[in-house]
């Protein structure tokens, strides 16, 4: 959201001349272009100074910015000078970015008058915009102090406190403007994004709804309000209110961002229907398929019903690329489809565990067809590696995580070598507004820059990127985010790569290499990849060792477990449970019934988990068991309580097909045991890797009977359990800092220059 609107200042003008009244008062009611029409019949030449003046002012008002500009420059050699053309001159200046000859007029037209309000504040909001914050902060509060219900400047003030996360100050600033101008939906909009920012989700529901009882037209208010409800668990409220939001007169980016909303509460709620209905009521068949491609289950109900879903889902693809073939952004549709790419990560699809590389390089086709009308200049290879090599390689990593994200934490391990080293320039490219200590170890990489990938800024932000001439950038999620799988749609290095962050195949031609772990993939792995696929030793990772916080002494009694049961954890999100190894928690418990299987809630509404509990008790109940006496569902968990209940657990359950990744190292690393069995994909592989560091293929299974076998083993056979947590003690650090993962690494980017990739 702007700052503030930009004030012309013509409404303060004192003396105007006579029989130019009503082109002010046309100016007061906003009928800008009448005024622009009539003086614009008019040679620039023949106008006097102020009607020179009011056609800069309505050419200013209407975007015409370098007209208004000569306007000005006119008025002012006619002798019609006051504070007000200067002011306004500025304001031109400002809109075309030019700042320092805008701070320049500025503060001629205080030199005429000190007190000039108005201003003031636009010098304010022109140091911000200058990203001169320091001074902005300052002026800002200079101006309040002198002129405390001046609200638009403690709106701003607001604004600017918030871009940099003083959100307890920003309250303040939002409320002292609220004393002055209580009804204004902006400030209340802002207000209630500070107060979700610190947690106080109910207030900032109230305060949205009170900027709606303000402007019930506020969409912004509206749509803050739609994403504060699912915060707090309330998706069917939410639905009501993205319906509320979706018939506003709001932009295609806004209305793309509202459908997804509304498809995400759908899928939570398990109202597939609806949310079918719902795409099929769009007008438009092609913006009724890309639609559908949001609807796919986060729990299905049995293997068939994954195949039928999948089916679709292909069929959605094929469809959708029959529909786009010549598509133009002279299409009346284009930027509805197009914004809908910034929505779009096909994320649920890859919980399927099937082989995802045919799926994935048809929506890699209909990204690039979407995307290809408005950057097809950056979608083909750039030139080689020039030079002898005495130059530094300019390596770059990008992400809207980059925090600490199990999506991408662990790529410092590749990249911290680099950090100075002379052979290499690093670049870090932070695409999300969530910035923590991990961010500040990737910023001191090298050059740290944080940008906003939106479809108003993506020509701009790629041109930024490629400025930087890349020789390799690491994407390491994508998949996860919708700018993730924007910026492997396009090329902005010599040499682009993935890795485990999102453990499938982009199926993008803009994405050269899959980097993984020796140990994570099959003799047939490089099938499985639209990229070339890359192998470090074992892992593929230099992992640090988890952190603990505790020793979860104290666990069993605040989660209300029994004292006397072995716990089995299964501590994994609720969608890599797939149906067809439901069987091996039926059989476990059935073959030791004092198991207890220990689960996480899903993050979003607790409905989700109610259906993974509903399919696994009629599991249970098919054998006789009552599965309320195996499962329990925990909330969802802190860190420090997650690594710690590997400290009491008895072992952990590997998801089959989508294995622990991080999980498995921070059991790993607390001597728990964990019963894997590896599968055809790297996704269902992580454990095995592990585990064959730790030289241990007695908890590797080769069929969910032998996995079952392990469980058991381990609950009924106290030396074998004994003798694997020993082990995994002694010989964990293996797993850890792995510096020939690293020097591998190195290695690979060594011989960029020398690689020929044809696409």
């Amino acid at each position: 959201m702007p700052l503030a609107e930009v004030p012309v200042g013509w409404s303060a003008h004192n003396h105007p001349s006579a029989g130019l009244d009503l082109f002010y008062q046309f100016l007061l009611e906003g009928q800008a272009q009448a005024v622009h029409d009539e003086l614009s019949l008019r040679a620039l030449q023949s106008l006097n100074g102020e009607e020179a003046y009011l056609l800069g002012l309505s050419s200013h008002i209407l975007g015409f910015h370098q007209q208004a500009l000569d306007c000005f420059d006119l008025a002012e050699k006619q002798d019609f000078l006051s504070k007000f053309v200067i002011f306004n001159r500025a304001n031109s200046l400002r809109a075309i970015n030019s700042y320092d000859l805008a701070l320049e007029a500025y503060q001629d037209a205080l030199k005429i008058d000190p007190e000039f309000v108005e201003c003031r504040h636009n010098y304010a909001l022109a140091l911000y915009e200058y990203e001169q914050y320091t001074q902005a902060e300052e002026c800002m509060r200079k101006l309040l102090v002198d002129v405390p219900d001046y609200y638009k400047a403690s709106f701003a003030l607001g604004n600017l406190l918030r871009h940099f996360n003083r959100l307890p100050e920003a309250c303040e600033a939002y409320r002292l403007c609220l004393q002055v101008q209580p009804a204004y939906p902006d400030a209340l909009n802002n207000l209630g994004l500070c107060l979700a920012g610190l947690d106080q989700k109910e207030k900032a529901i109230a305060t949205y709804r009170l900027g709606l009882t303000a402007d019930a037209s506020s969409d912004h208010c509206r749509q803050n309000l739609a994403q504060a409800l699912v915060t707090v668990k309330k998706h069917d409220l939410a639905i009501e209110e993205f319906e509320k939001f979706l018939e506003l007169p709001i932009d295609p980016m806004q209305r793309a961002t509202g459908i997804q909303g509304l498809m995400s509460c759908y899928l939570e709620l398990g109202l597939h229907q609806q949310a079918f209905a719902f795409a099929e009521s769009l007008e438009d068949k092609r913006l009724q398929t890309m639609v559908s491609l949001y609807i796919l289950p986060i729990v299905y109900e049995s293997e068939h019903d994954v195949n039928q879903w999948r089916s679709r889902y292909n069929d959605a693809l094929d469809l959708l690329l029959d529909q786009l073939d010549g598509f133009s952004q002279d299409d009346p549709v284009y930027e509805d489809i197009y914004s809908h790419c910034w929505g779009l990560t096909s994320f649920y699809l890859s919980y399927q565990m099937e082989d995802d590389l045919p799926l994935q390089i048809k929506l890699a086709e209909v990204f690039k067809r979407i995307l290809k009308p408005r950057l097809a200049p950056y979608m083909h290879p750039l030139e080689p590696h020039q030079g002898d090599g005495s130059k530094p390689l300019r390596v770059g990593v990008l992400s809207p995580h980059l925090r600490n994200h199990n999506g991408t934490f662990w790529a410092l391990g590749w990249l911290n070598p680099l950090r100075d080293n002379p052979a290499y320039d690093v670049y870090a490219y932070n695409l999300g507004d969530d910035e923590d200590e991990v961010s500040q170890r990737f910023a001191a990489l090298g050059c740290y820059r944080k940008l906003s990938l939106t479809p108003e800024t993506a020509e701009a932000v790629v041109q930024q990127i490629r400025a930087d001439d890349l020789d390799f950038l690491l994407i390491p999620d994508v998949g996860m985010h919708p700018a993730s799988r924007i910026a492997a749609s396009v090329r902005l290095a010599r040499y682009q790569a993935v890795g485990w962050g999102h453990p499938i195949t982009t199926g993008s031609e803009c994405i050269d290499y899959y980097l993984s772990g020796a140990g994570m993939e099959s003799a047939d792995a490089a099938s499985h990849y639209s990229e070339k696929l890359v192998l470090l030793p074992r892992t593929g990772l230099n992992y640090p060792v988890p952190l603990s916080v505790h020793q979860g002494d104290d666990l069993r009694s605040r989660f209300e477990l029994p004292a006397d049961r072995p716990l089995l954890l299964s501590l994994q999100s609720t969608f890599k449970y797939h149906p067809r190894n439901d069987c091996t928690f039926v059989e476990i418990c059935r073959r030791f019934p004092d198991a207890l299987i220990l689960f996480v809630a899903h993050m979003g509404h607790p409905s989700v988990s109610d259906r993974l509990y509903h399919r696994l008790k009629i599991r249970f109940a098919d054998v006789g068991l009552d599965a309320d006496q195996h499962l329990r569902f925990l909330h969802r968990l802190e860190y420090a309580d997650y690594v710690a209940f590997f400290d009491i657990a008895h072992h952990s359950l590997d998801t089959i097909d989508w294995n622990g990744g991080n999980s498995s190292f921070q059991a790993f690393s607390r001597g728990c045991p964990v019963v894997s069995m590896p599968t055809a994909f790297m996704r269902g592989r992580h454990t095995l890797a592990m585990l064959e560091v730790l030289e241990l293929p007695e908890l590797i299974a080769s069929s969910r009977e032998e996995y079952v076998e392990i469980s058991v083993r381990l609950l009924e056979d106290d030396d074998f359990a004994n003798q694997m947590r020993s082990l995994i003690n002694e010989r964990s650090q293996r797993l850890f800092a792995d510096q020939e993962v690293s020097d591998r690494f190195v290695e690979f980017l060594a011989a960029l220059p020398q690689e020929q990739l044809v696409h």
